[in-house]
């Protein structure tokens, strides 16, 4: 009998995955504003508000740690940070700042959020292309 599913490798694909996130959110502890190495700010309930309102543009990732593709979006949202050092670029982790993501009607992950002038003006919600959050970014910064 011939089966696609290997309860092996897809122990072993949990396991990395474990993995990465426990990597990612070593290095993201206690930054909660963005500095030129690090050109995204990580932000939660306390620091939200004051970050969207603090940016003329600001782009904010909602993600969480056991979404995929939350993770295959985060290196995109970097690459536009350090190409856009005008905007002011965000990650919200919607599992510990449910408050926020319920605000902004949240549903599905990774949602982003472009704000202008600290009101939320355009969303793109999945994991997108990078030139689809690029369009848009330009069009506030024009």
């Amino acid at each position: 009998m011939s089966s696609d599913y290997d309860p092996e490798l897809d122990k072993l694909l949990k396991e990395k995955l474990k993995q990465m996130v426990s990597e990612n959110n070593n290095m993201q502890e206690n930054k909660p504003e963005k500095t030129e190495e690090e050109p995204v700010a990580h932000l939660n309930s306390n620091n939200f508000d004051s970050f969207v309102k603090s940016h003329k543009v600001a782009v904010v990732d909602f993600w969480a740690e056991w979404c995929a593709p939350c993770l295959m979006l985060a290196p995109i949202i970097e690459e536009l940070a350090k190409d856009y050092p005008q905007v002011g670029f965000g990650k919200l982790n919607s599992d510990e700042s449910q408050d926020i993501a319920a605000r902004y009607g949240v549903m599905s992950l990774p949602t982003v959020l472009f704000f202008k002038n600290g009101e939320p003006v355009d969303e793109v919600i999945g994991a997108v292309p990078r030139e689809e959050i690029e369009i848009r970014l330009k069009q506030l910064i024009e």
